[in-house]
């Protein structure tokens, strides 16, 4: 976090000298200053698996208007350093993937980094519009971008064998955190410990991180914040039934050993080799599936995500979506681009998506339109059906983006401290919660006095919002 602030500093100083100089437009009025248009677009992004399916566009883009795109494809890390260096000698791209975090983009807007798009909210379809959230891809009105991908999406799918959850005694895979330890017990002791009851990548910290959060909003619980009252809820009961599930399957026997070695990667093909019943993973899973594994594609089965309850409803959220294509401010070339971003609208385009199993398409309903194996309309369809928008500070106060930046990563975090349990080096994981909840308390009010001492009107209720309640969609007139 901290390593970022200092390179959004240089990137912010950069931009400034740059526009000072006359070779942007810091009111974002489409094609910046002193730029011509030319017959290429140059497009610089990070998303080398879905390249052909953009090379298509491109191409009848091309045989339609004569304007090539000229395709450059980075890893994240290095577009972003590469978009610094860009912009500082005004040599930027006409249309750039976002590798920034989500959370610098209003910052980036207003120091007049993008274009906004050649189209107005009418020109686009409600499925993309209600997923446009003023202050990440709307400005005064303005779209500057959307996204092309579904962001409710979560990694907590349960992806199970089917046989010996027949064998266990279960006609259909159970949901509730009770059910679920006994059926891992079951397979464990039935199979005299071929086969373990669960895997989990314990050494993805990262990973493990937000699956808590994703159970423990399943639950009923916040992911992190009790947006009613704007307080942290690390050690809240949503959290510790989370602990007592995953702390109880370890202590049953039920979780692979290898498990607190294990990234995803890894805890998948142990899944895979039949070693363990069940794998928690997201919509992708399939797809690597057939990739990788084709012989059990037909034999395994996804279900809903875990809880302490399965007979209430209930709702897993994400922070509203960004854009994933941006136009430079530098682009003399807006409206060519804009017409080309648009056909990332279409059916067609999402169908295509929809193929590679993997994240969803903006549009669900093309994934019942796609060629795609059962368990990815079935997984597919439980997003659609049982996740949310959730409020976000920075859509409420873009100011608060400084508080974020300047706030310093507390540890353990609830994955290291689950870490912690499971290779011995933790006995007490509740006191271990509250611990960390506390701290993440007194590191964000530290970090609001340090931006209001700045002279920057933030505060704790820029994270209240008093017309929440768990189960609505927070969509973008909420605010």
């Amino acid at each position: 976090m901290r390593k970022f602030t200092v390179l959004m500093v240089l990137l912010f100083s950069a931009a400034v000298l740059c526009f000072a100089g006359g070779g942007g437009d810091k009111g974002g009025q489409a094609g910046g200053a002193g730029n011509r248009a030319s017959d290429t677009i140059e497009w610089w992004d990070h998303f080398m698996p879905i390249a052909p399916l953009h090379q298509q566009i491109w191409d009848a883009y091309t045989a339609q208007t004569g304007i090539k795109v000229n395709y450059t494809q980075y890893d994240p890390a290095k577009q972003s350093e590469a978009l610094l260096l860009a912009f500082r000698s005004n040599q930027s791209p006409d249309v750039f993937s976002m590798t920034f975090p989500q959370n610098t983009v209003p910052s980036m807007q207003k120091e007049g980094w993008f274009s906004p798009m050649a189209l107005e909210l009418k020109d686009l379809p409600d499925y993309v519009t209600v997923n446009l959230f003023e202050g990440f891809t709307v400005f005064g009105g303005k779209v500057y971008s959307f996204p092309t991908m579904n962001v409710l999406n979560h990694n907590v799918a349960t992806w199970y064998h089917k046989k010996p959850v027949a064998d266990a005694g279960y006609r259909t895979m159970p949901q509730s955190f009770a059910e679920i330890r006994d059926l891992a017990k079951k397979v464990t002791q039935q199979s005299g410990g071929k086969m373990y009851g669960v895997v989990l990548p314990i050494s993805f910290t990262t990973r493990m991180n937000d699956s808590i959060k994703d159970w423990a909003n399943a639950s009923g619980g916040a992911r992190e914040v009790d947006w009613k009252t704007g307080e942290y809820q690390f050690a809240s009961p949503a959290y510790f039934e989370v602990f007592e599930f995953l702390t109880g399957l370890k202590d049953d026997g039920s979780v692979h050993p290898v498990s607190v070695n294990l990234d995803m990667r890894a805890a998948r093909e142990r899944w895979a080799a039949g070693e363990a019943a069940i794998l928690f993973d997201g919509s992708w899973n399939v797809g690597v599936v057939k990739s990788n594994f084709p012989a059990i594609l037909d034999q395994m089965g996804v279900a809903e995500p875990a809880r302490k309850n399965d007979r209430i409803p209930y709702t897993v959220y994400r922070m509203p979506p960004g854009g994933t294509f941006f136009i430079s401010s530098n682009s003399g070339n807006v409206q060519a681009a804009t017409d080309i971003l648009k056909e990332l609208t279409s059916d067609e385009y999402y169908i295509q998506l929809a193929n590679r199993m993997d994240q969803p398409p903006l549009k669900l309903s093309a994934v019942k339109q796609a060629d795609v194996h059962s368990t990815y309309v079935e997984v597919i369809d439980i997003f659609g059906r049982t996740m949310g928008f959730e409020p976000h500070p920075i859509l409420k106060n873009p100011d608060t983006a400084q508080v974020y930046a300047e706030m310093r990563e507390v540890h353990p975090n609830p994955a290291e401290i689950l870490q912690g349990y499971y290779s011995g080096a933790i006995k007490d994981w509740k006191a271990e919660l509250v611990k960390y909840n506390d701290a993440m308390t007194r590191e964000r009010d530290r970090a609001i006095k340090k931006i209001q001492d700045q002279g920057v009107k933030v505060s704790i209720d820029d994270w209240k919002f008093p017309n929440w309640q768990y189960g609505m969609n927070y969509t973008s007139d909420k605010y």
